[in-house]
């Protein structure tokens, strides 16, 4: 969560090396520690630690001076293509928290992307920053779940997205 944070407010700095270059990980990993406890002091049904969870992103996101747009929305995989035109809404900017699937167990990941003059930059902290053009962003979108489905990833599946619009 912490270095997706910090992409979204360098976006529009520079080339994606400058980008890459700034991320700073101590920051990151304050962010991201702030996030776990805010995150994970929530109990309850898998509804309401959700809940707590898209709370805890927007009060992190607030507290880092970008602004949460409206209500996030949440897309299952069968979904995607539907999410991923959300995503390339040009001049729009998201931070997409994944729900992956591994024998039972979920997992969690926060990716950005940002769309601008039909391009889309998605940045995965894994993965380092990606640009790409809108027809070919479902491309681009399911070689990244492909890294994650791999065995060196332990094949997680995607289950679902949570998709957070941000100025």
């Amino acid at each position: 969560m912490g270095l997706a944070i910090q992409w979204l407010r360098l976006r529009d700095e520079g080339e994606a090396s400058y980008r890459m270059e700034a991320l700073d990980l101590d920051h990151a990993s304050d962010i991201q520690n702030q996030y776990e406890n805010a995150a994970g002091s929530v109990s309850g049904s898998r509804e309401q630690r959700e809940a707590g969870r898209i709370s805890a992103r927007k009060t992190l996101l607030r507290s880092q001076d970008l602004q949460p747009v409206g209500e996030p929305s949440v897309f299952h995989a069968d979904r995607q293509s539907t999410a991923l035109q959300k995503i390339a809404r040009d001049g729009s900017a998201h931070l997409i928290s994944l729900c992956f699937e591994n024998n039972g167990k979920r997992v969690r990941h926060a990716i950005t992307a940002s769309s601008s003059e039909g391009s889309v930059n998605v940045f995965d902290p894994n993965y380092g920053e990606f640009s790409t053009t809108l027809p070919e962003l479902p491309s681009m979108f399911q070689n990244l779940m492909t890294r994650y489905g791999s065995r060196l990833n332990g094949r997680l599946q995607l289950e679902s997205m949570v998709i957070q619009r941000v100025e």
